[in-house]
């Protein structure tokens, strides 16, 4: 007969021999046990994080044109048509002035010059695969000295020449303008992103072909 254990001894334990087997202990970790994987379980990929602009490398994905880029291609484009209107007018006031029409020509070809540079500067801005704003900026430089000399010969003739003093001073501004627009940062940062993004579609500019 068998006495109930005392208060504080140790537990019985049967002799070894008889069956009795101490469970394995199972540490299982803070967050719980691990979940029961069954045969056709496959992990999936890892959460991806992307910034809140997008995944840079998603194809078809560009960052928003600016609307910098947009008013400054039209700005070349009205400095184009300004500045050959000028180089009509310079013919004509040779033509009813009696004076070398040769000269007159040539002056006039000059200017024409800087407005087929101005439309140059557009097209460059809205090239499909690699837009740039240099075109853009050599016009407008080479065209502001151009109307600063015709603004300070038409203000040396006073009223007579008020209209071409005006026109001068209306697109002076606007090339000022257009060069403040081409050297904005959010320019200039599409600019280099829509590039990486037509070489990673495989266009490639041509001088480097």
């Amino acid at each position: 007969m068998t006495q109930p254990p005392q208060w504080g001894a140790p537990p019985h334990r049967p002799a070894p021999g008889h069956g009795y087997q101490q469970p394995p202990q199972q540490h299982w970790p803070q967050q719980g046990p691990p979940p029961r994987q069954g045969p056709h379980f496959q992990p999936g990929p890892p959460p991806q994080h992307w910034p809140p602009q997008g995944p840079p490398s998603q194809a078809g994905w560009l960052p928003p044109k600016p609307s910098q880029l947009t008013l400054l291609a039209v700005l070349n484009w009205i400095l184009a048509v300004g500045m050959l209107v000028i180089a009509a007018f310079v013919i004509m006031s040779f033509l009813m002035s009696g004076g070398t029409l040769l000269i007159g020509i040539l002056l006039a070809a000059v200017i024409a010059g800087f407005g087929l540079l101005n439309a140059l500067g557009a097209m460059s801005i809205n090239h499909p695969h690699f837009p740039n704003t240099i075109a853009s900026q050599m016009a407008g430089g080479f065209t502001a000295l151009v109307l600063l000399v015709a603004l300070f010969r038409s203000v040396r003739r006073g009223v007579a020449e008020l209209v071409p003093s005006a026109a001068s001073a209306v697109l002076l501004a606007l090339c000022v303008l257009s060069l403040v627009l081409a050297t904005r940062p959010a320019v200039k940062r599409w600019i280099v992103a829509k590039h990486q993004h037509s070489l990673s579609q495989g266009h490639i500019p041509r001088n480097r072909r």
